[in-house]
Parts: structure tokens; sequence; C-alpha cells
């Protein structure tokens, strides 16, 4: 005895998963590491990529901004009093180290939500087979 199946007509139809997928990447990408898992409502790893994103950065342009704050003002110091205090130098080291930081975070975060769009589309496609398949 043959078993029918109905197929549908056109293709599945288009849902807003892939959408939301393509969203999340362009917000981790491009406004903010984080932001992307906002829109995958995943508030916790969200939150933590975008505290670890920030506070990398500040980390670093702090490594650049307080030593020339401190030479502009030796230079001041100096042009006004004579002073002959040394000026400061940029830790190159910790520039790079924290940009490096930086930039692994951003990078992990996106991965983060490649992984987990490409974990959501194979879990709605078993799910659309699953439906297909014929019950006794």
């Amino acid at each position: 005895m043959p078993v029918q199946v109905e197929l549908p007509v056109s293709g599945p139809a288009h849902d807003a998963s892939g959408s939301s997928a393509r969203l999340a990447l362009f917000l981790s990408a491009a406004v903010c590491p984080g932001a992307g898992h906002f829109v995958q409502r995943r508030w916790i790893l969200g939150a933590l990529y975008l505290t670890a994103f920030v506070a990398c950065l500040v980390m670093m342009l702090l490594a650049v901004i307080v030593p020339l704050m401190m030479n502009l003002r030796i230079a001041l110091d100096l042009a006004e009093k004579g002073s002959n205090e040394a000026f400061r130098t940029i830790s190159l080291v910790k520039v790079l180290t924290l940009f490096g930081l930086t930039v692994m975070v951003y990078l992990a975060a996106l991965v983060d939500i490649i992984a987990y769009a490409r974990r959501q589309a194979r879990r709605q496609l078993n799910e659309h087979q699953k439906a297909l398949v014929p019950r006794n």
C-alpha cells in the first residue's frame, strides 16, 4: 500500500530567522560586539561581549591618552617655569597587547554569532525534515 506525503507546492516559506541572523552579524560587526547577541536574545553573553570590548577599548585609549596628556602638562610647565621633568613614553607593547585583546574579543563575538546562527538554521532544518516524514 503506497504512502502519500503532501509536499509543499512552493518552497518553504521565508522565515525571519535568516534576516535576523544577518542583522545580528551586522550589528556585532559594524556597531559593537554584543549588539548582535541582543538581537538573538542572548542577553548575558551580549552583555559580557559588550563589556569586555568596551573595557579593552577604553584601556587601550587610556594607554595612549594619559601619557600624551602628561607630556602636554610637562611641556607647558617647561615653557612656563623651565621645569626639567622627563617626558613620558607610550608603551608600544602595552598598546599593542590591548589592541590584540580588543581584536580577539571582537572576532570571538563574530564567530559566536555565526556559530549560533548555523546551529539555529540546522535545528530548523531538522524540524522541517521531521515534519515531512510520514507517520504511520
